[in-house]
């Protein structure tokens, strides 16, 4: 009778066990992955000007929107191969501390690979179509399906709306859904402008970037060289981001 009881607690501790296991397994859903990133990938879009819509989408498909095995056991969003020290798979896969490195580390592959450097200067931040089609001549994947797959969930989920980063005026009943991008562009706003006080620039003015707006422009309007601009501002590359704020 004993061990016809302790048999029974063993299986329903197993079940119980399975349940959870599952449970974690199952971690994401398509909405829940898209809300919990959809931060970092707009700061990367604003730091390179690579399409947050972009960025969601490839780590969406390549991860099967983080419930693959090297998302959950090497934090890898992109299928970036490479070098991983984790016991629990084996993998040719490139392993990472956090899934924010994973993230930076596929726009730094985009950014250091010569066949999608180009486009850093070809394609503004709303052109996700032309990312999309220039990442996959590139090589990113050999399935020829990619770039459709992944030009159909930037569509179905509307993650083109991520690309949009101004403030604009909303009605009322419209705030709860626009509050958190109207909180994240203040946050931003307010970092640069507190950059610019603190940095020590005889002209002190700035401009806000605005669409349509290039380096080569502003350089011309203000009178001032392109080089000078990126070096007061940072800046690695010429691109630009709608609400950035320029030191002159």
């Amino acid at each position: 009778m004993q061990k016809t009881s302790i048999g029974k607690y063993v299986m329903v501790l197993l079940m119980f066990v399975f349940t959870v296991t599952t449970t974690i397994a199952q971690k994401f859903s398509p909405s829940s992955y898209i809300a919990e990133h959809k931060d970092i990938a707009q700061q990367l879009m604003i730091e390179t000007g690579v399409p947050a819509s972009v960025i969601l989408a490839v780590a969406f498909h390549e991860s099967a929107y983080g419930n693959s095995k090297i998302a959950k056991h090497l934090n890898n969003h992109f299928g970036i191969k490479g070098k991983n020290n984790s016991k629990a798979i084996r993998s040719a896969y490139k392993g990472y501390g956090s899934i924010k490195e994973s993230y930076r580390d596929f726009v730094g592959l985009l950014q250091r690979r010569k066949a999608t450097n180009t486009m850093f200067e070809k394609h503004g931040a709303e052109d996700y179509q032309s990312w999309v089609k220039g990442i996959a001549r590139a090589g990113y994947s050999t399935t020829r399906e990619w770039p459709s797959k992944v030009l159909a969930t930037i569509r179905r989920y509307n993650l083109d709306k991520y690309d949009q980063m101004q403030t604009q005026p909303v009605a009322k009943g419209m705030l709860a859904k626009s509050g958190a991008a109207k909180i994240q562009q203040d946050i931003l706003l307010r970092s640069m402008e507190a950059n610019d006080t603190s940095t020590d620039f005889t002209s002190g003015d700035t401009h806000v970037v605005t669409k349509g707006d290039t380096l080569s422009e502003l350089a011309t309007r203000y009178n001032i060289s392109v080089d000078d601009l990126k070096r007061r501002n940072n800046l690695q590359s010429s691109k630009l981001a709608i609400g950035q704020r320029l030191l002159l």
